[in-house]
Parts: C-alpha cells; sequence; structure tokens
C-alpha cells in the first residue's frame, strides 16, 4: 500500500514537471536579466573592468540557456517543431557563444575584438526580436 502511494506521488510529480509551462513571467523576468547582462558586459568594457564583464557575461549566458518563445499551441513537443522554437534555440546558441568570445577577447586584452563580438550578441537578440516578438516598423 505505502509503496503504492509513493508510486502515484512519483507519477504526479513527473506529469506536472512534464507539462510545466514556461510562462509569460517567467519570460519577462529572464528578458530582463539578460538585458541586465548585457547592460554589465557594456559597463565592464567602457571602464576595462574585466569582473564586470565576466557576471555579464556568465548571467546572460545562464538565463540564455533557460530562455523558451511563447507557445502557440497547447502541444509542448509539437511547439519544439516549429521555425519558432527551432529559431529561438539557434538564437541562444549564438548568443552564448559570442559571449563567451567577449570574455576571451577581454582577457586577451583585445579590447576592440570584444566590443565586435558585444555587437555581434546584440545583433542576435535584435534579430530574435525581429522574427519572434515582430518588431519591425514599430
Amino acid at each position: 500500500m505505502y509503496k503504492n502511494i509513493i508510486a502515484i506521488g512519483l507519477i504526479a510529480l513527473f506529469s506536472l514537471t512534464l507539462h510545466a509551462e514556461y510562462t509569460d513571467e517567467e519570460r519577462i523576468r529572464d528578458m530582463k536579466a539578460m538585458e541586465e547582462g548585457m547592460m554589465k558586459i557594456q559597463k565592464g568594457l567602457l571602464t576595462n573592468d574585466r569582473n564586470i564583464l565576466s557576471k555579464g557575461v556568465n548571467q546572460l549566458q545562464q538565463v540564455t540557456r533557460k530562455v523558451e518563445p511563447p507557445i502557440d499551441s497547447n502541444s509542448i513537443l509539437a511547439q519544439k517543431n516549429t521555425y519558432k522554437y527551432k529559431f529561438s534555440r539557434k538564437q541562444g546558441e549564438k548568443i552564448i557563444h559570442f559571449a563567451e568570445d567577449i570574455k576571451v577577447e577581454m582577457n586577451a586584452g583585445n579590447k576592440h575584438s570584444a566590443t565586435k563580438a558585444f555587437v555581434k550578441v546584440l545583433d542576435e537578440c535584435i534579430s530574435c526580436h525581429n522574427k519572434i516578438r515582430k518588431w519591425q516598423n514599430r
């Protein structure tokens, strides 16, 4: 009897986590955290402070790994096969890669290259917002 109750509880917990939706509130919070990371990176570049820059890169990369696009359908599995989902995942990977380039270039003393990598990150953010959030012509 006791084992059955535990099994039912585990199944219920698993089904809740499987169907857990990434909410608009979480997305907004994460987008704000990404913006804060970008501001830290910019401040680190402008003040030549590798510590602030590194904190910004780490924050940006950490949040980018978990952010999800808005879900259009009821099925999470169906959503992961959409262009929007795949595009946002690809953009996230690019942001993480270019953010790492910022840190590497800054640590190597290549401030101009680090700044160029920062612009690449910003370009990827804007590109994603243009396609996913339809920012064009606003």
